[in-house]
């Protein structure tokens, strides 16, 4: 018969062990995204939900203005100028994402083999 502390020191051991593959694979990865890509990676080691995020090549599409007769026509200069600062912008909020997505993957990474290792570690100190 197993007792009741046998059964939490288990559950514990498969929590802590949970933690530290999670820990490593988001560690591995995180490396890899690093060592692979000139760029980046904006949707993160931990997003399951097949997000891209956002590239640079989102930030490049053409405008078409159109005059009142319904016609494409040439942009003014004021449009130009809007145009221009919507693409900074947008880049500016790439390259943010970009940022964002490596202190969120190191960091979580990091609290995941802490809080594993953690929990082995005061397990031993619970008995």
């Amino acid at each position: 018969m197993v007792s009741k502390e046998n059964k939490l020191s288990y559950l514990v051991s498969v929590l802590a062990l949970i933690f530290l593959l999670l820990g490593i694979y988001g560690s591995v990865r995180t490396a890899l995204n690093f060592y692979l890509f000139e760029k980046y990676p904006s949707g993160g080691v931990f997003s399951f939900n097949n997000y891209y995020g956002e590239r640079e090549e989102d930030c490049a599409y053409p405008m078409t203005y159109y005059g009142m007769e319904g016609k494409p026509r040439p942009a003014t200069t004021d449009e130009e100028k809007a145009a221009i600062e919507q693409k900074e912008l947008c880049l500016s909020r790439v390259t943010k994402s970009r940022e964002q997505a490596k202190v969120n993957d190191v960091s979580i990474s990091l609290l995941y083999l802490f809080l594993g290792a953690g929990i082995f570690i005061g397990k031993r100190y619970l008995r």
